[in-house]
């Protein structure tokens, strides 16, 4: 009896919510190409406000408990699986077949060259020069001045950073 109480409550808001929708609006469409009076607002018609009232009604609770039933044992379901193993007779080892060779058409070009033989010719002789005396060898000495004597100063520690050196070139030769 409940049920049937709420199934048709559902239903009536149902309808109610359905008949309630709002309307698309009809008057849209191209403009107007007639001038006149203008209108007294500008843009799309305004959409009418929608009231929507639902109404739900419950009944009073009744007064004497549902009665209750006594749960009713249902075992689990079960399954049995019964497995057969079947061992198949083993398959006879295969044979590749024996595939004879093909035979294969053999062609050949065979090229005669006639060439005519060249004349022999006479050996190379290379005369040899005459023996020369050695000669003996030519010795220079080069004197020079070391740094210290010559006075330059004391070699600089080496700059932080590169760049020119520090003094100018001398245009004497001396040691590096």
């Amino acid at each position: 009896m409940i049920s049937a109480v709420w199934k048709s409550l559902i239903l009536a808001a149902m309808a109610a919510c359905v008949l309630a929708r709002p309307e698309p609006p009809s008057s849209y469409g191209p403009p107007s190409t007639s001038y006149g009076v203008p209108a007294p607002q500008y843009g799309p018609p305004q959409q009418p406000i929608v009231h929507k009232h639902v109404y739900v009604h419950v009944p009073p609770p009744d007064n004497e408990p549902p009665a209750y039933r006594k749960p009713i044992y249902v075992p689990p379901p079960q399954k049995h699986y019964k497995i057969v193993f079947i061992k198949a007779p083993t398959p006879p080892t295969p044979i590749a077949p024996v595939i004879p060779v093909q035979p294969q058409n053999e062609e050949k070009t065979l090229v005669y060259v006639l060439v005519k033989k060249p004349e022999e010719q006479p050996d190379i002789v290379i005369p040899t020069p005459a023996p020369t005396q050695p000669s003996k060898p030519e010795v220079y000495f080069i004197r020079y001045k070391t740094q210290k004597q010559e006075g330059y100063p004391d070699a600089a520690p080496p700059a932080q950073q590169y760049g020119p050196p520090v003094s100018a070139p001398s245009s004497e030769y001396g040691a590096p």
